[in-house]
């Protein structure tokens, strides 16, 4: 009798710890996914395309405007305009849906070292 309450206990201990590092997993695997999204490149890169949208809109023919590389909101390696929408690149995030733009103006964008010039013709 004595026996099988100890062999009771000690199946009781091995299930929680069971359980315990099965919890340990699933919170590594969530901090993981998490983590991932937490970052904020996603939100910078539409913060930016929404600016430059609402700048090329609110251009007159023969404006242009300079937007630096090395940008607070992170490092951009590409503007492209397509189909009347800007797209920004962002670090390592690459830009699928971009931003709207209403100017019935010609877009152009001049990548030089430093910098990108936005030229509204």
């Amino acid at each position: 009798m004595v026996m099988k309450s100890f062999t009771n206990r000690r199946g009781m201990i091995e299930g929680m710890i069971i359980m315990i590092v099965i919890i340990g997993i699933l919170f590594v695997i969530f901090l993981t996914f998490s983590s991932q999204k937490m970052n904020s490149n996603g939100v910078k890169q539409q913060v930016l395309e929404k600016e430059l949208a609402l700048l090329i809109d609110s251009a007159r023919p023969g404006m242009e405007f300079v937007v630096e590389k090395q940008n607070p909101r992170g490092v951009i390696r590409d503007i492209r305009v397509n189909g009347g929408k800007i797209f920004v690149d962002v670090d390592n995030l690459n830009s699928l849906v971009g931003y709207p733009y209403f100017s019935l103006h010609s877009v152009k964008i001049i990548d030089e070292e430093k910098i990108f010039k936005v030229v509204v013709e």
